[in-house]
């Protein structure tokens, strides 16, 4: 008899493989479906057929067929939708992914860590590399996006590793992915901070000029910068309105600002 795995399934199994494709690939499918807005059609019928309606007679038969196509129309786009939370626990998949491939891009093992490592996450609707670019203000008043710009930032004995993409949520695929080292002695400063930019974000949203845009950044002695777009007043405005939290900015803030202390006053 051939031996088995201690452990688990067999190995290279090709029916857990395909399962394990196609439950990626539903979700990925649903994440596609959660951006996806009730047509505008079923609304217009759904007025048109109340007009109908108040009209009495025969317009009553007519108002209550245009009712219900639109609103079967609506039921059917929100049907099989992921709720908030669930988009947020698949996110938390995602960056737990990146976490691992940025020590892997870093070339760097965990047992070289001295401290968790924390991530960035900001909107990033330019120079996305032909994904797609969907928003949606959830249930609970938060706005949530793809693509999306995610900083890992892991703390090592003596430096500081970044790793930067911008996160495709349709596909879970890192895009424009790029590693920077710092020495703690060369972190000059880590904060966020409020500027003026203006980006060209696509036909969806065209240019959007931000005049008090807020950044997470991160300079060193040289001038280098590392900068994340976290949110700005006039681009939540062209999506819709909402709100884009930034506690992982600050939690990272503090995480890099604690990291320095102690490293400074050795």
């Amino acid at each position: 008899m051939s031996a088995q795995p201690e452990f688990g399934w067999p190995q290279n199994d090709p029916k857990t493989t395909k399962a394990k494709t196609m439950n990626e690939e539903t979700k990925r499918k649903m994440i596609r479906d959660y951006f996806k807005k009730s047509p505008n059609w079923s609304i217009v019928l759904i007025v048109i057929g109340g007009i109908f309606l108040l009209s009495g007679g025969q317009g009553i038969v007519v108002g209550l067929i245009l009712i219900g196509v639109g609103g079967f129309a609506i039921y059917s786009s929100t049907t099989g939708k992921p709720t908030d939370q669930q988009m947020d626990e698949w996110l938390e998949e995602d960056l737990k992914t990146l976490t691992a491939k940025a020590l892997n891009k870093t070339g760097t093992d965990a047992t070289e860590l001295v401290s968790e490592s924390v991530q960035v996450t900001g909107p990033r609707f330019w120079n996305v590399g032909g994904a797609p670019i969907l928003y949606k203000k959830g249930m609970d008043g938060t706005l949530r996006f793809t693509p999306m710009e995610v900083s890992v930032i892991n703390f090592t004995q003596n430096q500081l590793l970044n790793y930067t993409c911008v996160l495709d949520r349709t596909t879970s695929n890192p895009l424009n992915e790029s590693t920077d080292e710092y020495f703690y002695k060369d972190v000059v400063s880590v904060a966020t901070k409020t500027d003026s930019k203006t980006y060209q974000m696509g036909k969806k949203l065209g240019a959007v000029q931000m005049n008090a845009a807020e950044f997470f950044t991160l300079r060193n002695a040289g001038g280098g910068e590392m900068s994340i777009l976290l949110r700005d007043v006039k681009l939540i405005e062209k999506m819709g309105g909402g709100e884009i939290p930034t506690t992982r900015a600050e939690k990272a803030i503090q995480a890099v600002r604690k990291m320095l202390r102690e490293k400074k006053a050795q």
